[in-house]
């Protein structure tokens, strides 16, 4: 399979049939909501040429419809739509003007979909909910299989004749073909239900008959499967090995993608900044071992250390990227020139990418904004200025990179004895610490365009009338709210007892340092993350720890994306947590607590410490002692100081900075 060695194992070629893979970094499906009508449109061209321009040696592009029963929006493509193939030919075309191959995955969700385009009943091998979606699918009747098979031989055909050179089975995270696989979604008596592997696997077999006949000789078909479904009742390891083993008898395979997971842990395969890095590589090393295809491995896999070792330990044959390459599409190039650090690093947030998913939004990055706005026309060149920006967060720090790069000199003024802001202390949290990987290399790259950060530097009104700079920035970010105020009880302006000498703020405690107590309560009205890593911070530590929050669930700020792994290690660290509840008074080894939604009362005893983390108020002193002097030089002010908002909204203000149009007020 090898064409040649080199001394990098990450670009030695591989050769799969008559297609040679330039590399062995992966740009592996995903979905990006860059659909028009569920047509590829030049949003969507743009993308991927980015990767394909930024050296990846295969593109899998992911969320292609195989059919109209599983198409879920116009956002999405569908794959056998009647006027895909324009769309689909001028992907091909741009993707392969930079060298790098093209494969589309089949895409078919099964019960784990929705019905609100359609409106037809979802399809599944059994009627059994999916406990994300929740709706009742209906039983697959052999027709129904038999239309799903045939439509996704159609699929793969139509992508190939535009061009494309190859097509993955999705028999993986408890879609479709994983739920025919799963014990425990497939209930069927007939000949694509049973007790065994062997049994369940016939739907899947019949899949990449119908493929490979459908499509020829000449393309790849590579499938995705399973790893561990990791839910008890689902597919383990020797189960997955057992498939591998199967699909490669076959003779019709040419690569197997492995991953993990299904709906019970969602999403699973896509893990968040607190999970080990290389997910799935134990699962893939095991497959890898039964079978002669080469085996492509994806899932919290972001560096060279980690993808290295994917391959020399012979874990793996392909490595799979796909969060790595929204943040920086240019990173193999990066790689290949051994230029590490200048790759913009993912942090595993899950908020610009997988959050935007969800909320029906186009794909995008926290930590790069320029993902999925590709067509953006940049900026025109502007004069160049001297620009002082007080605040070394992520928003002051991004727009110091920004204007550095449009040639503007840029100073930046940071307080602290360190850049980076709340994220700095948010990163002293284990299950968090990724989040800060985004503050070294803004600086890196800050100092490398020529930024001066001056350290432990409290700028004024005053110092800054003396300052020759042209335009002023404020970056100055947010304090913590101290009143324990919450707007599930508007009445109540200031909590009772927030004053007391054992009661203080996230924050202020992560900036101190934690002597730990003995019992604590957190209170949790937050946007941002703060109360929950508190409280797992605390109890993973030996405290008792209750978590007092007024919304229905504790961590509603993580959204689906990172509720499952958020409630697991809560769980974990015994935390207790009150829901739609809120303290009406803290007092000196107690604290009092209500419903929100009725009359209910009571008393949480024998509390050490209080925590409140009950959002932010932005840090405006400067900006108005300017205004009241009459400044009369262009302030703009970026990120929480603005509003306090969460990170993504603060490095998207630093990147849009604008000096000419005044910037924002």
């Amino acid at each position: 399979m090898t064409v040649r060695a080199t001394l990098d194992p990450l670009f030695e070629p591989l050769r799969i049939r008559d297609h040679v893979i330039p590399n062995r970094l992966v740009n592996t499906p995903h979905q990006t909501n860059l659909a028009e009508g569920g047509l590829v449109g030049d949003r969507q061209i743009a993308y991927y040429e980015a990767k394909a321009a930024g050296g990846v040696g295969m593109i899998v592009t992911g969320g292609w419809a195989a059919w109209r029963r599983t198409w879920t929006s116009p956002a999405a493509n569908l794959a056998t739509h009647p006027d895909a193939a324009t769309g689909q030919r001028a992907l091909a075309e741009a993707v392969h003007r930079h060298g790098t191959l093209l494969v589309g995955q089949l895409h078919d969700s099964g019960r784990q979909g929705s019905s609100a385009l359609s409106r037809q009943p979802l399809l599944a091998p059994s009627a059994i909910a999916d406990p994300v979606v929740r709706e009742v699918p209906k039983e697959m009747e052999k027709s129904e299989i038999r239309d799903m098979v045939r439509s996704h031989a159609e699929a793969a055909s139509r992508l190939c004749e535009a061009g494309w050179d190859g097509v993955e089975v999705f028999a993986a995270q408890g879609y479709a073909l994983a739920q025919f696989l799963s014990p425990q979604t497939n209930r069927r008596t007939d000949r694509y239900g049973g007790a065994t592997v062997a049994e369940r696997m016939t739907i899947v077999l019949e899949m990449v008959d119908a493929v490979r006949r459908s499509i020829g000789s000449g393309p790849l078909l590579g499938v995705r499967i399973n790893g561990h479904d990791m839910v008890a009742g689902g597919l383990e390891v020797d189960d997955a090995r057992q498939v591998a083993v199967m699909l490669t008898e076959t003779g019709a395979v040419d690569y197997l993608s492995v991953s993990g997971g299904s709906n019970e842990n969602h999403p699973g395969w896509i893990p968040e900044m607190g999970r080990e890095v290389g997910t799935f590589l134990p699962w893939a090393g095991r497959i890898r071992a039964v079978t002669s295809l080469p085996v492509l491995v994806t899932s919290r896999i972001a560096s060279r250390e980690v993808a290295e070792q994917a391959l020399t330990e012979g874990r793996a044959d392909l490595v799979g990227m796909t969060r790595a390459l929204v943040a920086d599409p240019e990173l193999p190039r990066k790689l290949r020139s051994r230029d590490d650090g200048a790759v913009r690093p993912c942090i595993a947030c899950n908020q610009g990418c997988l959050g935007n998913i969800f909320a029906g939004a186009a794909l995008t990055c926290t930590i790069n904004p320029g993902a999925g706005r590709e067509l953006d026309r940049p900026r025109p060149p502007e004069v160049s200025r001297r620009v002082v920006i007080l605040g070394g967060g992520p928003a002051g720090l991004q727009a110091a990179v920004r204007l550095a790069e449009r040639g503007h000199t840029v100073t930046v003024h940071e307080r602290a004895q360190e850049v980076g802001g709340q994220l700095a202390l948010a990163s002293r949290v284990r299950s968090r610490a990724e989040i800060g990987r985004i503050v070294p290399w803004l600086r890196d790259r800050a100092e490398l365009l020529g930024v001066r950060v001056e350290l432990e530097s409290d700028m004024s009104a005053a110092r800054l009338a003396d300052d020759p700079a042209d335009v002023i920035v404020l970056a100055t970010g947010s304090r913590p709210s101290t009143d324990g105020f919450t707007s599930a009880i508007p009445g109540v302006r200031r909590l009772p007892g927030v004053g007391l000498p054992h009661v203080g703020t996230v924050h202020d405690a992560l900036a101190a340092g934690l002597e730990l107590p003995r019992r604590a309560v957190v209170l949790d009205d937050d946007p941002h993350g703060h109360a929950t890593s508190m409280a797992e911070h605390l109890g993973s530590q030996g405290v008792h720890v209750v978590l007092v929050t007024r919304s229905l669930t504790a961590g509603w700020w993580a959204g689906p994306a990172n509720a499952h792994p958020l409630h697991e290690r809560l769980a974990r660290a015994d935390v207790t947590i009150m829901t739609a509840t809120w303290a009406t008074r803290i007092g000196e080894e107690h604290v009092d607590v209500r419903s929100v939604y009725g009359d209910f009362c009571s008393r949480i005893h024998d509390v050490d410490r209080v925590y409140l983390a009950t959002g932010n108020v932005a840090e405006n002193a400067i900006h108005d002692e300017l205004v009241a002097s009459g400044e009369g030089r262009p302030v703009i002010r970026l990120g929480d100081c603005r509003a306090p908002r969460r990170l993504d909204n603060a490095i998207w203000d630093g990147w849009n900075v604008s000096l000419e149009e005044g910037g924002h007020r």
